[in-house]
């Protein structure tokens, strides 16, 4: 029973992407690491007698914005960016890696930092986009959880690299960029663990019934464990040990340094977040300068994207877009 009510779930999130014109492909960033993801065919590396390397795409039109999405620990990103990929899509292209140790994504790098993800993005993207002749591509950085503190550093990694690329706005969602140690052992506390990567990685059904039972405000009331069993196996069994050693290898409260982003910045919270409380979106808002506006969404926890897609996409997509804001065509 579990088997198919996951399985249909991909199937209905992988709609989900292909409905809004999104591909899966992969490339080598290296030749250590191969990245797989999801993209508008404009950002899908064209054959070799593709002529692509115009100022337009390859179906004749303008070359829009483009929007990278980095999901979170959890399920895949399809699962993660559902709700989003499809109002986005109405005005932007978009770019959804999927994050190493999360499905088909590998390296043999022994670099476990959210800052080597973030390279491995800003690889991807120099490889993919149009010629070199063109002038710098517009590109959104949002990131949500884990994926927002690799969403920073690929701010600030493409506003060095430069090239074709140009770093407009940066969104992040529930995503603490001052997490410390003693943050971990205070959620670790909370979910009844003793170490962290026990809730975030949960080895079993108990410890993923934990998980959700903090991520989520208004979390299933009943979970069958045939479900709770292949949800564990197919969302989070896979790579197990590599996922470990990201939380590890978080950058932050490791004598990393946030500083401000010369970029206008959105910080989404929710407002029943038990994963990184409320008061920790004041702090990042604090450290990351002028240009940062926070927005939090009522009767939501850790996973306002998914627990209120309409408003978060309301909000994220009116910020995205020029000003004034179009909120009409938002669903």
């Amino acid at each position: 029973m579990g088997f198919g009510v996951v399985s249909i779930l991909n199937a209905v999130f992988r709609r989900a992407f292909t409905s809004a014109g999104l591909r899966s492909s992969s490339a080598a960033v290296d030749a250590d690491t191969t990245l797989h993801f999801w993209a508008s065919p404009s950002l899908v590396p064209p054959s070799s007698d593709s002529k692509s390397n115009s100022k337009n795409g390859s179906d004749g039109k303008q070359r829009r914005p483009v929007v990278v999405l980095i999901h979170g620990f959890g399920p895949d990103p399809t699962w993660q960016w559902a709700s989003q990929v499809g109002p986005l899509s109405r005005h932007f292209d978009i770019l959804v890696p999927t994050l190493l140790f999360f499905g088909p994504s590998t390296t043999r790098a022994p670099d476990r930092s959210d800052a080597f993800q973030a390279a491995n993005i800003a690889a991807l993207l120099a490889g993919v986009g149009g010629g070199e002749e063109e002038e710098p591509r517009e590109v959104h950085v949002v990131g949500t959880s884990y994926g927002g503190l690799v969403a920073y550093h690929l701010a600030r990694a493409l506003q060095v690299q430069g090239g074709r690329w140009r770093v407009g706005k940066v969104a992040l969602c529930s995503s603490d960029l001052t997490k410390g140690p003693e943050d971990d052992r205070v959620l670790a506390a909370k979910g009844g663990v003793a170490e962290v990567t026990e809730l975030m990685v949960p080895a079993d059904t108990k410890a993923l019934r934990r998980l959700m039972a903090i991520g989520a405000h208004d979390p299933p009331k009943y979970l069958p464990e045939c479900l709770a069993r292949e949800l564990l196996r197919k969302c989070f069994g896979a790579q197990r040990e590599g996922k470990i050693q990201l939380i590890k290898g978080i950058a932050t409260g490791h004598g990393f340094k946030i500083a401000p982003l010369p970029q206008e910045v959105l910080i989404v919270w929710g407002e029943f977040d038990q994963i990184f409380p409320l008061e920790k979106a004041h702090k990042v808002k604090e450290k990351l300068g002028e240009k940062v506006t926070l927005k939090i969404i009522p009767n939501t926890g850790h996973l306002p994207q998914q627990e209120d897609s309409k408003l978060f996409n309301k909000i994220l997509i009116n910020f995205l877009l020029p000003s004034p804001p179009i909120s009409a065509s938002v669903k």
